[in-house]
């Protein structure tokens, strides 16, 4: 036992004795796993910070924003995600057994694509259908 009180000693002997702070370069949630006594758990990964991107569009493709139910002028890629999300959803074969939702889910899903082609063709071209 003497052994282990010793190196501890030294331990902290050696860390006090320094100029540099210890508890700067103390890091208890270094690694993927974290334990406390009898208890292990995963540290979260990294949140990661969205940077947004916002452009100036027509007045035109505001609708078109709106039927995806985006903020007009959001990135082409959040684009392509919620149109894709949408389509999911709203997709004829989800609809059920019922032919006027049928109908309704088929308006909506050519709404959304449509919408989607007019915004895709504006960031690409530059022109408006």
């Amino acid at each position: 036992m003497g052994g282990y009180y010793e190196r501890l000693g030294d331990i902290l002997r050696d860390t006090l004795d320094s100029d540099d702070d210890p508890f700067e370069t103390w890091n208890p949630h270094a690694g993927k796993v974290r334990q406390a006594a009898n208890f292990r758990e995963r540290t979260p990964p990294p949140k990661k910070q969205e940077h947004s991107e916002y452009y100036t569009v027509p007045t035109e493709l505001i609708p078109e924003f709106a039927e995806l139910g985006l903020v007009p002028g959001t990135a082409p890629e959040k684009c392509k995600e919620q149109w894709k999300i949408l389509l999911k959803k709203y997709h004829p074969d989800l609809s059920g057994s019922a032919e006027n939702e049928r109908v309704s889910y088929n308006e909506k899903t050519t709404r959304v694509t449509d919408a989607y082609r007019k915004i895709i063709r504006w960031y690409s071209t530059g022109k408006i259908d």
